[in-house]
């Protein structure tokens, strides 16, 4: 019969089961913290481990009983040193230890706070200096690309580049233009494929590139808005290798996008030669820090030049208009058998409407109305040669079409760099026949109003503004006038309005205003214009000067 001694493999078994499951908790707790594990207790629950399972298969409870009295030994000794400690003792050994374990975290937190004011210490310091030197480049001609310049050089030398790139943003276009290139910078996007691969042609393909914000490594980059340290240039999709020339090769590369109240407005891009060593991150934060100092610098400097360039454009502005109204009729003339009205609305600092009434002679009465392009002293430059060209040409027998000829060559002529284009309308009156000969140049129209039909329609043909094309050529129209018919011409300032929804004032509506008053006068049909105008845009903002003429034949 089996005694119950032959079933204690099984316990055997379980307890040594049970004894690595214990050893592992316990394991984990020390390892993760959770709780304070005295080291006797692995020896411990080892030895019983070991015991039971060297019992199971030796079957001789001797050993068992052996190491179990080692492990009781052991677990006695531990527990003696428990039981005859002073409290006091360890109370006090215990507050030595945590003030060190508080002493060892404040050198650290102090060694990190020195470290991270002095980071801040030496920011500040770069801030400063940068913002100083760009209240320098204030009075400089090109103040911008100066300190763009100036930038370039520093962080090239302060990163161990061998070039460096910047590109600005252009909000208008939408695309990144390079203001400044510095040292050897391999192009790291596609080039042209007409581009001879020539050192010095790629280059200055490179300084007057414009990129847009896709396609390309520069707009990928700025338009992702993070810093990029580029150390494999090779093994790196977004770079593009345009070789074999050494001189093409791409090495590694750093692109920093700078941003200003929150958005990216410039791309720093430095490089280095092929096979050279990749920046470092101390480099490449010493490049995000510059690029952030660059950054802060860049504000008074940029408000600065806006500011300056707005008071430069108000000033101009102001003496172009006070100047352009000398140039229009004090008043208009009496003239037999005519009725004269005018209206003219000047937007601030725009200058571009001129209109005369020349009446040379009985048989030469000439309206002239004339909207030049540009702004400011530009076009009342412009304004001024054409006056004095019609004004002297007016009192000559050629037509109309031949006086604008004379005066398109002559603008043609100068080579000066800024816009000299004009849209003129010549109305020619004969008092003696009733007559009249038109010629017009670029988009003002010019309506006549038959009394006889009562309807509007315009006899004006379009075609270029003066100053385009030397040799163009300009038609003459002749009609011959009733009482009751009535001439206007208008620049297109005054047909494109807008009103509150974007509406723009347009030919019909001049139109039906001319029909509808047409039993008025010519002063008082411009009045009526006038009103018609101001009802139709509200208090809607215009940019381009309204001017309008109207000539009613009263007999």
């Amino acid at each position: 019969m089996d005694t119950i001694d032959s079933f204690i493999k099984t316990p055997l078994l379980i307890t040594a089961g049970a004894g690595f499951i214990l050893f592992i908790l316990l394991l984990i707790a020390k390892i993760k913290k959770t709780a304070k594990i005295s080291f006797i207790y692995f020896p411990v629950i080892g030895i019983i481990f070991v015991g039971s399972l060297y019992t199971y298969f030796d079957q001789k409870l001797f050993y068992l009983v052996i190491l179990v009295l080692l492990a009781e030994v052991l677990f006695i000794a531990y527990a003696a040193v428990l039981a005859m400690a002073d409290p006091e003792k360890v109370a006090m050994k215990k507050q030595k230890k945590e003030a060190e374990a508080v002493q060892d975290t404040n050198v650290v937190t102090k060694q990190a706070l020195d470290e991270q004011a002095a980071h801040f210490e030496k920011l500040l310091d770069t801030n400063r200096e940068l913002v100083e030197k760009a209240s320098q480049f204030f009075k400089e001609e090109d103040s911008l690309t100066g300190f763009l310049e100036y930038f370039n050089n520093l962080i090239t030398e302060k990163t161990g580049a061998d070039g460096c790139a910047i590109l600005v943003y252009d909000e208008f276009d939408n695309i990144l233009s390079v203001k400044s290139v510095k040292g050897t910078f391999p192009p790291p996007y596609k080039l042209p494929e007409d581009l001879p691969h020539k050192a010095i042609r790629v280059e200055t393909n490179f300084r007057y590139s414009n990129f847009p914000l896709e396609g390309n490594p520069f707009g990928d980059f700025f338009s992702a808005g993070e810093p990029v340290n580029v150390k494999d240039s090779i093994k790196d999709h977004r770079i593009y290798q345009n070789g074999p020339e050494e001189f093409l090769r791409c090495g590694p590369y750093m692109f920093i996008p700078v941003k200003q109240a929150g958005e990216t407005t410039q791309l720093v891009c430095l490089a280095r030669k092929p096979d050279s060593e990749p920046f470092s991150k101390e480099e490449f934060e010493i490049a995000c820090n510059l690029s952030s100092s660059f950054a802060v610098s860049l504000t008074p400097l940029a408000s600065f030049l806006s500011y300056a360039e707005h008071a430069e454009l108000t000033k101009e502005g102001e003496i172009a208009t006070k100047f352009q109204k000398t140039l229009l009729p004090e008043k208009i003339p009496a003239i037999n058998k005519l009725s004269i009205g005018k209206y003219e609305l000047p937007v601030e600092n725009v200058c571009g409407d001129y209109y005369d009434i020349i009446p040379s002679r009985r048989d030469r009465i000439s309206f002239i109305m004339a909207d030049v392009a540009g702004k400011g002293m530009n076009s009342l430059v412009v304004m001024i040669m054409v006056r004095a060209m019609l004004r002297l040409l007016a009192n000559t027998n050629n037509s109309m079409a031949t006086v604008l000829e004379w005066v398109n060559k002559a603008i043609c002529s100068e080579k000066n760099s800024m816009d000299h284009f004009a849209s003129i309308s010549l109305i020619n009156y004969n008092s003696i026949d009733n007559t009249a000969q038109i010629a017009s140049s670029g988009s003002n129209p010019v309506l006549l109003y038959s009394a006889a039909t009562g309807s509007v329609s315009k006899i004006s043909t379009e075609c270029e503004p003066i100053g385009v094309e030397k040799n163009t050529e300009f038609k003459n129209i002749d009609i011959s006038l009733n009482a009751g018919d009535i001439l206007v011409t208008c620049t297109d300032g005054l047909l494109e309005c807008l009103n509150e929804s974007g509406v723009q004032y347009s030919l019909d509506n001049l139109s039906k205003v001319i029909k509808t008053f047409s039993n008025l006068n010519g002063k008082e049909i411009a009045a009526k214009v006038k009103d018609n105008i101001k009802k139709f845009c509200g208090n809607t903002q215009q940019y381009d000067d309204q001017s309008l003429l109207v000539v009613k034949i009263q007999g």
